[in-house]
């Protein structure tokens, strides 16, 4: 009783509900043992409903059963499920649906990748058209890609033709899966030059420009902005693609996108948007990079001629003097022009013509200029302009000379036209501080490297008030220097006093005229303040000092160079001044501004030092302090001469341009690796389609029974060995003939002795008897001659005649065989030149019917796909039908 008592409890407890692992475990056993398609299908919908909510479940007891679903099942419909389930089970986000819990996605990732064919096989997928099987492949690819960067790109770049795949995406007419694939791409090419030149070489640019100009240029929307930033990738620090985006004649693709940026006559006010003013930054950061000074120069200059060519250059300029332009935008616009002019005398002289729509008609860069000074501009727009100024000057001795000869004017015409030159000095006049180191920088840049415009800037004189006298231009900067200030002020002054002075003696002269020159920066020098504002002041006027002592040409004699090393070891102390010298390389602003020509900022404060400055700075540095406090002995020491400077500065400039060749020769190493690797790509890929192509040959061959069997070898080789064998036999006639022709000799001088001349009968006799017995050797060793004795040499005489002339005889009827031979051989090469010729004409007829077939298949299918589609069933029978109109089809087509 009690069993069955058991037994009726145990049947009436309710079943127990199965665990989320136990429900996946049955799903997975269902994918994995099925045989019906729509079983497999049903239970990896199944799974992919449970995928985000039992993610660790799914991954750690599916993810191998999907994997090889998604390696073998042809079903697209099921492939689409298994891949969604593993976007979701790699995703890095944590779904709401599975609650608080740690990501493990990037632990599945690890095991997805442990195998590269899991990788090929989405990449394979990527060739199926299917929405829902194309858009979840791609999002696979960007969650493995965040999860595991660096392995991701390896095992994409060796499968074959995969980067290609991914870029024929950019194609596709739904903007969706394309707006994905760019995202994917966009994260694929970081960091990585071998990808980014796969996708130059695989004309990457040219797709990316055609989606820029489908969504509006700069009126896009973040697609253009998406597809600028992937262009920025291939671009970056990689010398062959700039290379490959120059070759394309990819700049003047840029022309349209600045010029959809000018306001319309309609609508001159045009607001900007937010997506338009960074879809447009973009677009500038792309044309920097392509010119920027960060480049070698052979990359730079041709980059520059085709930003003139295309018309870009004359686009940016009118953008520039446009209205409505956010400052910000403005100011890259003024950065891109800047770098885009650089060193490039034609672009500068084209930019120094370009006039603003002002009243009165003023250049572009005056306008500039009077924005520069101007206190109440922004920051970074003042910072921007003074770059492009000094990239208009850079390498322009030119109009460094202009700005120069206009603060001398020769006419009361000229003075009424406002120069560059006068809003410079203008600008020292300023109540401004950042105007004052704007301007003094700005002046200083006229003067870098130009010796003849040093001289000229000593008789340039500044009215300060009507009353009072004018001041020489050398007078007014001291006096700034000596009322203190800011410290913009100060740094401004000391840096155009250092250019002025470096490498002239006649400045140097003329500054140490001044009255309480020398003492005003001795004191300086000497003083023990420990602010770091006066720390980098003391440390400039040690430079200003150095400079006074190598570039004297002792014409002063208070202030000779003798005399100014006792006053620094006097009154400052060598080593006191040596470590005041090193104090401006110690400093942070002195590193970021040595790197590059253009002032990185965020506030007013941190524009303290110039690019131009640094490197004079680092220059003579040493030279100074060799100068003033020489190694070997402190007395007596002579100081480097102005030869020796320069040598020093050759020397050093030839450094620089070797260490930019060898980081040029590093990119072009990267690049050559790239292409290395796209070529074995491509190799592996031609090799596949090879024996594709061999094997539908041979498939062919089978069906055709007409097919032509030609043997080339025969006649070739059968003449070959007649003619051999002929040559032969003549070989051998030609060595009886000269034989033969010997023993004539021989026969003729024995009849000559055999005379009867007083006792010689004997003699004659024997020699006769000596002759016939060897001729008789002779001749018996030849098979085609007959034995015969000889008892007289007049009879043998003869008989070596006829033989002869029997040789002879066979001898021309060789050589004529042989020219019969010659001839029939040049006739057989004739015809097995044609034989080939009729060879790949039957090739040819063999590919036109392997196209013919492919065509008949796809219409086979076409038709199948279409009975199907209207709900009727096709049989083995109608599938014939199918095949015999498709053939029939193929015939009226042709």
């Amino acid at each position: 009783m009690d069993y069955f008592f058991g037994f009726k409890s145990v049947i009436s407890q309710p079943d127990a509900e199965p665990s989320p692992a136990d429900t996946v475990l049955r799903l997975v056993e269902r994918v994995t043992s099925s045989t019906l398609l729509e079983d497999r299908r049903d239970a990896c919908r199944a799974i992919k409903a449970l995928s985000k909510k039992y993610r660790l479940e799914v991954g750690a007891h599916g993810l191998d059963a999907l994997i090889a679903v998604l390696v073998s099942d042809p079903d697209l419909e099921t492939s689409s499920f298994v891949l969604e389930t593993l976007c979701n089970v790699t995703s890095s986000e944590v779904f709401d649906e599975e609650g608080v819990g740690a990501p493990v996605g990037e632990q599945f990732t690890e095991i997805f990748l442990k195998k590269p064919e899991n990788v090929i096989s989405v990449i394979t997928l990527l060739d199926e058209y299917d929405f829902h099987v194309r858009l979840p492949a791609i999002r696979l690819l960007m969650n493995l890609l965040n999860n595991k960067s660096k392995e991701m790109q390896e095992i994409i770049l060796a499968c074959p033709m995969g980067v290609a795949k991914l870029i024929d995406i950019l194609s596709d007419s739904r903007d969706f899966v394309r707006n994905e694939a760019l995202l994917l791409l966009i994260q694929l090419t970081k960091s990585n030059a071998n990808i980014q030149n796969i996708i130059a070489y695989e004309r990457g640019f040219d797709q990316l420009f055609k989606v820029v100009a489908s969504e509006g240029y700069s009126d896009g929307g973040i697609v253009v902005d998406d597809s600028l930033q992937l262009m920025l990738n291939l671009l970056k620090r990689n010398a062959s693609n700039q290379t490959v985006f120059r070759e394309e004649s990819c700049m003047k693709e840029i022309t349209p996108f600045f010029r959809s940026c000018q306001p319309s006559e309609s609508d001159p006010g045009h607001s900007w948007s937010t997506q338009k003013i960074s879809n447009v930054h973009s677009m500038l950061q792309v044309v920097r990079t392509l010119v920027s000074p960060a480049n070698a120069t052979q990359v730079v200059s041709p980059a520059q001629k085709n930003v003139f060519g295309c018309g870009l250059l004359s686009e940016l300029c009118a953008l520039l003097m446009s209205p409505g332009v956010p400052a910000d935008i403005l100011s890259e616009i003024i950065c891109t022009v800047g770098e885009s002019i650089r060193g490039c005398r034609r672009n500068q002289e084209f930019f120094g013509q370009v006039m603003a729509s002002s009243s009165p008609p003023r250049t572009a860069l005056i306008v500039l200029l009077m924005s520069m000074v101007n206190e109440k501009q922004p920051v970074p727009l003042r910072a921007a302009v003074l770059y492009c100024f000094e990239c208009f000057l850079y390498k322009n001795d030119v109009s460094q000379g202009q700005i120069i000869q206009a603060l001398l004017p020769t006419s009361t015409e000229a003075m009424q036209n406002i120069s560059a030159g006068q809003l410079l000095c203008g600008g020292l006049f300023s109540t401004d501080c950042l105007s004052h180191w704007l301007s003094s920088v700005a002046l200083s840049h006229a003067l870098v490297g130009n010796s003849n415009n040093k001289e000229l800037l000593l008789r340039v004189h500044l009215a300060i008030a009507k009353d009072v006298a004018p001041v020489s231009l050398l007078q007014q900067a001291f006096n700034i220097l000596q009322m203190g200030g800011k410290l913009q002020t100060r740094l401004g002054i000391l840096t155009l006093l250092s250019t002025w002075l470096a490498d002239s003696s006649n400045s140097v002269a003329q500054f140490l005229k001044l009255q309480n020159a020398i003492a005003f920066l001795t004191a300086l020098v000497a003083s023990n303040e420990h602010d770091d504002q006066e720390v980098l002041v003391q440390s400039l006027c040690a430079f200003l000092l150095g400079l006074c002592v190598v570039y004297n040409n002792d014409s002063n004699s208070n202030f000779s160079k003798e005399s100014l090393c006792q006053l620094i070891t006097k009154r400052i102390g060598v080593e006191t001044f040596v470590d005041k010298l090193a104090e401006i390389a110690k400093h942070e602003v002195y590193s970021k501004a040595l790197k590059h020509p253009q002032i990185r900022i965020n506030t007013a404060a941190d524009i303290q030092f110039d690019h131009e400055f640094c490197r004079l700075y680092k220059a003579l540095e040493n030279v100074i302090a060799k100068a003033v406090a020489p190694p070997t002995s402190p007395k007596g020491a002579e100081s480097p001469s102005e030869s020796e400077l320069k040598a020093v500065a050759k020397y050093k400039d030839v450094i620089r341009e070797q260490d930019g060749q060898i980081q040029h020769l590093r990119q072009r190493l990267a690049a050559l690796e790239g292409d290395h690797i796209a070529a074995q790509s491509k190799i592996e890929e031609l090799n596949v389609n090879l024996h594709h192509l061999q094997d539908q040959n041979t498939l062919l061959k089978a069906q055709r029974n007409n097919n032509v069997i030609i043997d080339e070898s025969e006649p070739s080789s059968q003449s070959e060995s007649s003619t051999e064998k002929l040559m032969k036999e003549l070989e051998a006639l030609r060595l009886d003939n000269e034989r033969l022709q010997g023993q004539l000799e021989q026969q003729q001088s024995a009849k000559d002795l055999a005379m009867p001349v007083n006792g010689g009968i004997g003699l004659a006799v024997e020699f006769a008897s000596t002759q016939s017995a060897s001729i008789m050797d002779s001749f018996t060793t030849h098979e085609d001659v007959q034995v015969c004795s000889f008892f007289r040499p007049e009879s043998s005489a003869n008989t070596v005649d006829l033989e002869l002339k029997t040789v002879r005889s066979r001898l021309d009827a060789m050589e004529t065989e042989l020219a019969e031979t010659k001839h029939c051989l040049s006739v057989s090469i004739a015809e097995n030149a044609e034989l080939k010729e009729e060879i790949e004409r039957v090739k040819k007829d063999q590919e036109d019917l392997l196209v013919l077939l492919a065509d008949q298949d796809g219409k086979v299918q076409k038709y199948k796909d279409r009975l199907k589609t209207l709900g009727q069933t096709v049989s083995d029978d109608e599938d014939d039908e199918l095949d015999d109109l498709g053939e029939d089809d193929e015939e009226l087509s042709s």
